[in-house]
């Protein structure tokens, strides 16, 4: 896999060769340090300085070209889930991207821009800024002739202290899929608990969500734009215990909360249109 160093930066910006021999970027910023691979694009870690990490990695995550990395922020994309035989969550998160620019920002932020590959349909950039907070941000443009829909999601998992003890707020009141059962439901809770596994996509929601967690002493914000689903999973016992890249009892550990456009909440774009699903976690 061939990488460049032109966008190296002193300091803050450096590309090393990761797990599996994977290139790497990593980056320290004024307040953070991050950790970004080629394969994906895939931010695998994120940490204010003097904090515990925002983002959760499997110690058995395959770091290998042709599979997708286990933790931190896959990019799901052009499709949710299985697809006709292809690829399930599509192939972005599988493809090398390749980075186009990198910048030290005023606040001392630093910005990094990512392409994946072209096609015949979408071109398809990334921007990930690793700051105070970490802002990703995904945007797609309809490069054909002709109408095209899509699926995205920033699927994110946070490290956590104890899956027993959390909690999701900002949902109340929102329709969900239960993908475990196929069935629509209202969430009544005001705040969503962990005793079982947990696959619910939320629609029509644009609020942005808290994670309360009161054994780390903290809450983590997920605030998003052009984006209309919310994805709130945890794998629990069982699948946990069937999925090869994942450790038996992680699932403690971790919580997903995805921001995107999935299902009913599909996009379509018109030639030369764009769209952006931005999303941006930190910790309060």
């Amino acid at each position: 896999m061939e990488t460049s160093n032109h966008f190296e930066i002193p300091g803050s910006v450096s590309l090393q060769t990761g797990k599996g021999g994977l290139p790497v970027i990593r980056v320290e910023s004024a307040t953070s340090t991050a950790e970004i691979y080629l394969l994906g694009a895939h931010v695998t870690q994120f940490q204010r300085k003097n904090e515990a990490p925002l983002l959760f990695m499997s110690e058995s995550s395959e770091f290998e070209v042709g599979k997708p990395i286990r933790g931190g922020v896959p990019i799901i994309f052009p499709w949710f889930g299985p697809h006709d035989g292809m690829p399930a969550h599509g192939f972005a998160r599988l493809a090398v991207w390749e980075l186009r620019a990198s910048q030290v920002l005023a606040d001392g932020a630093v910005m990094l821009h990512f392409r994946l590959p072209p096609d015949d349909l979408f071109e398809t950039d990334y921007i990930v800024t690793v700051g105070d907070t970490l802002t990703m941000e995904l945007s797609v443009a309809n490069t054909g002739s002709s109408d095209c829909s899509f699926e995205s999601c920033l699927h994110t998992y946070f490290q956590i202290g104890d899956i027993h003890q959390i909690s999701v707020i900002g949902l109340n009141g929102t329709r969900y899929l239960d993908s475990l059962i196929g069935e629509q439901s209202t969430e009544t809770a005001d705040a969503i608990r962990f005793t079982g596994e947990v696959d619910r996509i939320y629609q029509n929601t644009s609020a942005d969500v808290e994670i309360h967690d009161p054994s780390l002493r903290r809450s983590i914000r997920v605030r998003k734009s052009g984006s209309k689903s919310t994805v709130v999973w945890n794998p629990w016992i069982a699948k946990s215990q069937r999925m090869p890249d994942f450790g038996d009892d992680e699932y403690l550990k971790m919580v997903c909360v995805e921001s995107g456009n999935v299902k009913e909440n599909a996009v379509v774009l018109h030639p030369g249109e764009i769209s952006i699903l931005k999303v941006e976690i930190a910790s309060v």
